[in-house]
């Protein structure tokens, strides 16, 4: 198999290369390795932030919904206190037939 022009010259700049080119080289690869890493990391922090922000805002959303529904049941209970406890009866007699199986 030939090698073509381009691995010619290739091979040529690599055996003209001294260890101090190869130290140069390996030390920015360091480097830009380092700066990569930053970026990444500073990405994924941003992501986070984002993610921790949209999670407390639904927490909030429900928090306040619950609060709404247990003021409901509240009022509902005080207007009619006979059926709300005949209601939580059914519901439990429900659940120890379910328990029970």
């Amino acid at each position: 198999m030939a090698n073509s022009p381009n691995t010619e010259s290739q091979n040529k700049e690599n055996a003209d290369r001294t260890p101090q080119d190869l130290e140069a080289e390996i030390s920015r690869l360091r480097s830009d390795l380092a700066n990569l890493t930053k970026q990444i990391g500073a990405a994924g922090t941003q992501s986070f932030d984002t993610a921790k922000a949209v999670a407390q805002q639904s927490v909030d959303r429900l928090r306040t919904n619950a609060q709404d529904l247990e003021e409901q049941v509240v009022a509902r209970v005080q207007e009619k206190p006979l059926t709300a406890l005949a209601v939580a009866a059914a519901v439990g007699y429900f659940f120890a037939l379910i328990n029970r199986r």
